[in-house]
């Protein structure tokens, strides 16, 4: 009798329990794929600003250590291009060419917002992560904006400008329970260093 009653209640606790483990599995399964996405929308994101900071860089000779001067300079700056009109015979350097006015040089101006996010630039992008101006400095599913910084480091005596633009995998997961997790959500995400003379991003793979 014992053993029934036993059997009888092990039953239920039984199917409670494979529940549960069914349910854990299940929404890790579910996490995953949510992390996945807002990790690729966040890392073409950090690669969108790094393009823009690299366009300011060439233009202004530093790099941009806040959004307000990043984003003005795309929508509101103009980007010099620089064209050779002439044929640089072979014996000479351009340089050495112009000097002897054999080339010269013609200087125009192309809005930034125009050229640096290029056709060359816009066809390394993901086509399910359109490219949004208007909202480049906010992470995704949230109103957190990312961090970023500028300087200098010196290597190997030379100065050298760099970048960074972070921001941590606890707003990346902004909305959704990422806690007991693989991810430490105090870690970074982010692209360029300001340690080090680098235009990388600490993701797995550009």
């Amino acid at each position: 009798m014992k053993a029934k009653t036993i059997a009888l209640i092990l039953i239920p606790l039984n199917i409670i329990l494979g529940y549960f483990v069914y349910n854990s599995i299940n929404s890790e399964v579910e996490f995953n794929k949510i992390a996945k996405i807002r990790i690729s929308e966040n890392v073409q994101k950090l690669k969108d600003l790094r393009q823009v900071q690299v366009k300011y860089k060439q233009e202004k000779g530093t790099f941009a250590d806040n959004f307000e001067a990043l984003i003005n300079f795309l929508n509101n700056d103009s980007i010099s291009i620089i064209k050779a009109i002439g044929e640089t015979p072979d014996s000479l350097t351009e340089l050495q060419a112009l000097e002897l006015g054999i080339i010269t040089r013609d200087t125009t101006y192309v809005l930034a917002k125009e050229t640096v996010f290029d056709e060359a630039y816009m066809q390394s992008r993901k086509l399910d992560l359109p490219l949004d101006i208007h909202n480049l400095t906010t992470i995704p599913h949230s109103k957190i904006v990312y961090s970023i910084d500028a300087g200098q480091v010196e290597k190997g005596k030379v100065i050298v400008q760099v970048f960074e633009i972070s921001t941590n995998y606890g707003s990346v997961f902004s909305g959704i329970d990422a806690s007991n997790k693989k991810y430490e959500l105090d870690a970074l995400l982010k692209v360029g260093s300001m340690s080090e003379a680098s235009l990388n991003g600490n993701w797995k793979s550009e």
